[in-house]
């Protein structure tokens, strides 16, 4: 606690002398009281005071007889300082008088020296003097000490408040800071509501209140209806010595229940602006009931009496340092929110940008952070285990979801066909199919109908009936096998997320070939469609597959251009490596094992799992999340995903993390 000194409003110079020297003493005690030693010391006798300066007069008999008494008296009284004035038969040397120091002991004078009024009475105000002298240098001293002190702890208070991230963190970091600077037994933060678009702030933000730190926020206007509203408004420091003494004729108002409401007195009271470099308040610090010892707890009766005393200049000069470097720390921190305010939406306009591109992933990176920032934070809760060791605090959670949301980044730089790309066909290609299908079937038709009147044109009505009805049973047999191959050709478009596929069949369609009327043969399926249809995995061919998997590298040559700050330098690393594999079966670089970090492992399996059961993708159907876990397993069953990592996954419930969360937000 760096509060001031107590001011000694009650200093008293008083004479103790020994029983039988009392009645032949009291003239050159002139007009300070003359108190009996003996009764002092057996305490029959109490001075009143809150510093005495005491000349204390004796015989050597009387001395030496009682001085340790004396001495153990003089140690448990720190209040009272000494000169003893000593009348002796022989000269005495001041060491004599061990264990009484040597600074204590004024003059040894003969004892017919009693007699001697007038120069006793000087020789006592000149010990009177010496005292005074003494208790001035001790208090500059004390001062001294005491501002050398305070200006040390302000700067280690400054350090501190600098060195913080966590606003709330901060703010209580202020509050109980004044308060110990001052021996505040309350008080309270506010800080300055920034208005929208530039317009001047109206209000007041609440933050916190030494009586209930977890009390919650409220707004209070900026004006003189409150006390820390009027001195936000005028910037000016309030000293306040006792707020059940206010009149109401003041310019501003004390609201008395929030005593009420807590069972407190608000008594003495000291409110000061915090300002920044421009002169603007930014905060209000509210101090409370100041007290004699900060550690001391004051009961409502305490409150209301003598405990509680007035904030001086003194508190006002230290708390507007404080207040100084917590404004400075309190701007730092805003401009830190807004700082990561503005980040934040750059990302999140960045990620809806590239959704946008591909609809039927919308979402899908933002639930990637989800499960990749709910994995991390499961592994930091480990005390066990293999990643026992592993911790995650606030930074790097955050730095891990910026990769994560960002992961997919590069797809701006991918073909928007490619990238939205629903079946192994592209929808022109497939219309081609069906328009030369539409064409076979006719030609199929038109085949039958030129049989039907060749028929008749060569024997008549004759026979024609059962003719037709053979013909129309080939018809339609011929027809619905060329209805089929359309169905085998259309269900193979369907991607699937397991090799699978009908790709002798589809060979068999392609070497079927449709006569045109000039005697040109066109084909059921052309070969560049055979090779598309018969993609076993997926929907993409290998030349589509490698652009995809290009994202990855787009994504972190994009990413190193934006100058991160030390606790995101890691968000490109992180996202490049998110399709890398274990067995080094990966993309783009191949890499194996622990050459893989293990944010990147967790990403990965949070990538894996959102692309198997988002219900956003059209080419291919979602899967129950038993059946993606399985598929997770099989994986890394097969060493290229981490086991250890998916079981905490599985076993922590990440996986449950969205389907947890409300359908609706506020």
């Amino acid at each position: 606690m760096l509060a001031e000194p107590p001011i000694r409003s009650n200093l008293r110079e008083v004479c103790l002398v020994e029983p039988a020297l009392r009645d032949r003493l009291a003239p050159p005690a002139g007009e300070r009281s003359v108190f009996d030693l003996d009764e002092l010391v057996r305490g029959a006798t109490e001075i009143q005071a809150d510093m005495v300066l005491g000349v204390v007069v004796t015989t050597v008999e009387y001395l030496t007889a009682r001085i340790d008494q004396l001495w153990n008296w003089v140690r448990e009284h720190p209040e009272f300082d000494l000169q003893f004035i000593i009348f002796s038969d022989q000269a005495q040397a001041a060491a004599a008088f061990s264990p009484l120091p040597a600074e204590y002991i004024h003059l040894v004078l003969p004892k017919n020296f009693e007699s001697q009024h007038r120069a006793l009475g000087d020789i006592f105000n000149n010990a009177f003097h010496n005292l005074r002298l003494r208790h001035e240098k001790l208090q500059l001293q004390s001062r001294l000490a005491l501002s050398s002190q305070e200006l040390q702890r302000i700067t280690e208070v400054g350090q501190a408040m600098s060195t913080e991230r966590d606003f709330d963190v901060l703010i209580e970091l202020i509050l109980r800071y004044a308060r110990e600077m001052v021996a505040a037994d309350s008080g309270s933060i506010y800080v300055i509501e920034r208005g929208k678009g530039g317009k001047p702030a109206t209000h007041l933000r609440f933050k916190k209140s030494a009586l209930n730190l977890s009390a919650g926020e409220f707004l209070l206007p900026i004006d003189a209806n409150s006390i820390a509203g009027y001195v936000a408004m005028t910037g000016l420091p309030l000293l306040i010595e006792d707020c059940h003494a206010l009149t109401g004729e003041e310019d501003y108002s004390f609201n008395f229940e929030f005593d009420k409401a807590h069972n407190y007195y608000t008594k003495s009271m000291m409110v000061i602006p915090m300002k920044n470099h421009k002169d603007e308040v930014i905060g209000v610090i509210q101090l409370i009931n100041r007290k004699r010892h900060f550690s001391h707890k004051l009961s409502v009766r305490e409150m209301e009496g003598e405990a509680v005393i007035p904030f001086s200049d003194r508190c006002v000069e230290l708390t507007l340092a404080l207040s100084g470097q917590a404004a400075v720390a309190i701007q730092n921190s805003l401009l830190i929110q807004d700082i990561n305010n503005l980040f934040e939406g750059f990302v999140t306009a960045s990620v809806t940008a590239i959704e946008q591109r591909d609809p039927t992933t919308s979402g899908h990176s933002f639930r990637v952070a989800e499960f990749t920032t709910g994995l991390a934070k499961a592994v930091d809760r480990l005390n066990s285990g293999v990643f026992a060791n592993d911790r995650f605090n606030i930074e790097q959670i955050r730095e891990l979801r910026y990769a994560s949301l960002l992961h997919d980044f590069g797809k701006v730089g991918v073909r928007e066909e490619v990238l939205v790309k629903a079946k192994k066909l592209y929808p022109f290609e497939l219309d081609a199919i069906e328009g030369r299908f539409k064409l076979i079937f006719q030609l199929a038709e038109k085949h039958y109908l030129n049989k039907k009147i060749k028929y008749l044109k060569n024997n008549g009505r004759k026979g024609f009936d059962e003719y037709e009805s053979y013909l129309d049973r080939e018809m339609a047999e011929k027809l619905a096998e060329i209805q089929e191959m359309l169905d085998v050709i259309r269900n193979s478009n369907e991607p699937t997320v397991v090799e699978a596929g009908n790709f002798a069949r589809l060979e068999e369609i392609t070497r079927k070939k449709a006569r045109l009327p000039g005697g040109e043969l066109i084909p059921f399926l052309r070969e560049n469609e055979l090779l598309s249809l018969s993609i076993r995995r997926g929907n993409l061919d290998q030349k589509e597959r490698m652009e995809i998997e290009s994202h990855v590298s787009h994504t972190y040559r994009f990413l190193i251009q934006i100058p991160w700050t030390g606790d995101l330098a890691r968000v490109p690393d992180i996202a490049h490596g998110h399709h890398e594999k274990l067995d080094g079966s990966g993309y783009p670089m191949g890499l194996r094992g622990d050459e893989i970090a293990l944010q990147t492992r967790m990403m990965t399996i949070a990538d894996i799992f959102d692309a198997l059961t988002a219900p956003d993708r059209p080419y291919k159907k979602s899967l129950p999340m038993e059946r993606a876990l399985d598929i997770l397993k099989l994986e890394a069953n097969e060493k290229r995903l981490d086991t250890q990592l998916l079981d905490v996954f599985i076993e922590s419930g990440v996986f449950r993390i969205i389907e947890d969360q409300p359908p609706f937000e506020e």
